[in-house]
């Protein structure tokens, strides 16, 4: 054993009652609690469940509810950092890791668990992580995805007061009940700590409040320093870079094929016009278009840290196909929209832009020519965008959008970067990215961001 390994620290088991609360709305997303049945159902052969939430989101919480709910007889133990001793969990237990966060050789003793199936295997990972090794396909059996807080919008009042009821129960008071004004702020803030930022900011003004009523004057919430708004995003790691790294190399291999394929008939080119005409206009377009992956890189890597603002997405949306309409012209796409004029969600509105010229620039690679592509924005924090694609493209898009799912490196259908650079700005938004199939060859990609407060600007 390593020395730095650390053994598995048992948790103490959870009560039914608190365990049904936690894994039901509002504190979970309904389509997350319909997957819970199925969590529970997996417990008995060890099939192993992934949860995807948030730390910050309460996912041990949620971890310690479903080994409780689903009645498994063993203990539950947690494996944390990056080389848990794996090899010591008792045969019958329920074990609970991190397993982002694994070291290569502790995802191996990972595997060789659920190889041997004799540990209820419960993993975490933050949403949008990419997991090492094959470990995503292994752990896709059952799924509980939980998005960060600042996703859920439409949740917030009824989590928030589920909350207060919680906290005035532990105090043995009447739950007050949260003013209009207070909800509004709370809906405006970006929410980086997520429930146990809800939840704290919720306990101070419960213990402040002293009263019936929860106002808006009686919640603090953490606001960003000019150094925290300003600082450079967090570099990818592990896996995620892998992926960054894997996806530039190749979109830039097919370019460079093309100039080295011409480079090859030198001789020839030199006796004759019209390849040598040829070779400047083929070289020139990859020579373009290494130039404008390169830029779009950089231009992610200089976004920093979003600032979160009322943004009307109509205008937004205008720009953004304007700049692409050579795109759009060269293969003869239509683009239909349904935009609300007063539209609106929370997000950086540099960040949004960025995110949405990337991600129809990636979607018009996969719809055929001369088809029509419909634009819908008309409810607030909701971008869609359906096209008729074949099922492989319709796959790929899916995949990409379920990071779970990803496909294996050595995937020659590897989708344009643009796509999984678009993903990545939404999500450091708070918003997500879903690909839905619908009937016929009709695929719809959905954005989710929080429809920002009627009121305005945010904080």
């Amino acid at each position: 054993m390593r020395s730095d390994a650390r053994r598995p620290t048992g948790l103490p088991p959870l009560a039914a009652e608190a365990a049904s609360a936690v894994l039901a709305p509002p504190r979970l997303p309904a389509e997350a609690a319909a997957s819970v049945p199925l969590a529970r159902r997996a417990a008995p052969g060890a099939v192993p469940v992934l949860v995807r939430a948030p730390a910050a989101g309460g996912r041990l919480l949620l971890v310690r509810a479903l080994h409780g709910l689903a009645g498994h007889p063993g203990p539950l133990a947690v494996a944390t950092g990056r080389r848990p001793a794996l090899d010591g969990v008792p045969a019958g237990s329920a074990l609970y890791v991190d397993v982002a966060a694994l070291a290569p050789e502790s995802a191996l003793a990972l595997e060789a668990l659920l190889d041997e199936a004799r540990v209820w295997v419960l993993a975490g990972a933050e949403p949008g992580v990419v997991l090492p090794g094959t470990l995503g396909a292994r752990l896709s059996a059952v799924v509980l995805a939980v998005p960060p807080l600042a996703a859920r919008a439409a949740e917030l009042p009824a989590l928030a007061a589920a909350l207060v009821e919680g906290l005035a129960n532990r105090l043995g008071i009447a739950p007050p009940r949260l003013a209009a004004d207070a909800l509004a702020r709370l809906a405006a803030h970006a929410w980086p700590g997520d429930v146990a930022e809800l939840e704290a900011v919720l306990a101070r003004a419960l213990l402040v409040a002293d009263g019936d009523v929860i106002e808006a004057a009686h919640l603090v919430l953490a606001t960003e320093s000019p150094a925290a708004g300003s600082a450079a995003p967090e570099a990818p790691r592990g896996a995620e870079l892998e992926y960054l790294l894997a996806e530039l190399a190749h979109e830039l291999r097919n370019p460079l094929v093309t100039i080295k394929t011409f480079a090859s008939h030198l001789p020839a080119l030199l006796e004759d016009a019209e390849l040598r005409g040829r070779f400047a206009t083929l070289t020139t377009e990859a020579i373009e278009r290494m130039d404008g992956l390169l830029e779009n890189v950089l231009a992610f890597a200089r976004l920093g840290a979003p600032h979160r603002e009322a943004v009307e997405v109509g205008p937004i949306m205008e720009r953004v196909l304007a700049e692409l309409e050579p795109e759009l012209a060269g293969r003869a796409l239509r683009v239909r929209q349904a935009v609300a004029p007063t539209g609106r969600c929370a997000a950086d509105p540099e960040h949004l832009a960025y995110a949405l010229r990337n991600l129809f620039a990636g979607v018009v690679r996969e719809v055929p020519a001369r088809e029509q592509l419909a634009l819908d924005a008309t409810a607030n924090g909701v971008v869609t965008l359906r096209f008729a694609a074949g099922a492989a493209a319709a796959d790929r898009l899916r995949r990409l959008a379920a990071p779970g799912e990803a496909a294996s490196l050595g995937d020659p259908t590897l989708l344009p970067l643009a796509f999984r650079l678009a993903r990545a700005i939404l999500e450091r938004n708070g918003g997500t990215l879903a690909v839905v199939p619908e009937p016929g060859e009709a695929t719809s990609v959905v954005i989710r961001l929080a429809a920002a407060p009627a009121e305005g600007a945010m904080t």
